[in-house]
């Protein structure tokens, strides 16, 4: 976790990057987490057999990593902070030659105000069981 202790202090520090010309979107700005640059998800194909599932769950038995499903799409997402995060100040030490995904990424599906807004979030190998049981998936 960052060790910023205050929002003032986290704000003026990326107020100081405003003021070398390296543009901070207001809610970038208020994003103590900087959530974005802690993941990255990849799509997997949609489970439709027992094997699949008990493919899903060898994936949660691992750790920093989750599964969600948004739209009926299936995603694996692996927890693991961007090499190129600054700890202290949750700045992208490359900000001007980051990676395009980077560049793509649009405030308007900014994680900061909500818990991502997925249909369904598989934190565990236990919270995939219990879903497997309630959809009988498995008994």
């Amino acid at each position: 976790m960052p060790r910023i202790k205050t929002e003032k202090t986290r704000v003026k520090r990326k107020s100081d990057r405003l003021m070398r010309g390296v543009p901070v979107h207001p809610k970038c700005a208020r994003c103590l987490p900087a959530k974005c640059c802690r993941y990255f998800s990849l799509e997997i194909d949609r489970p439709t057999s027992k094997r699949d599932y008990d493919d899903l769950l060898w994936f949660l038995a691992h750790g920093n990593v989750s599964i969600y499903l948004t739209d009926s799409s299936w995603f694996l997402m692996v927890h693991n902070d961007c090499v190129f995060l600054n700890q202290k100040t949750n700045l992208c030490k490359i900000y001007e030659t980051r990676p395009q995904m980077c560049m793509e990424h649009s405030v308007d599906e900014c994680e900061f105000d909500s818990d991502y807004g997925f249909d369904e979030h598989f934190k565990s190998y236990d919270d995939l069981m219990r879903w497997m049981k309630r959809k009988k998936i498995i008994r």
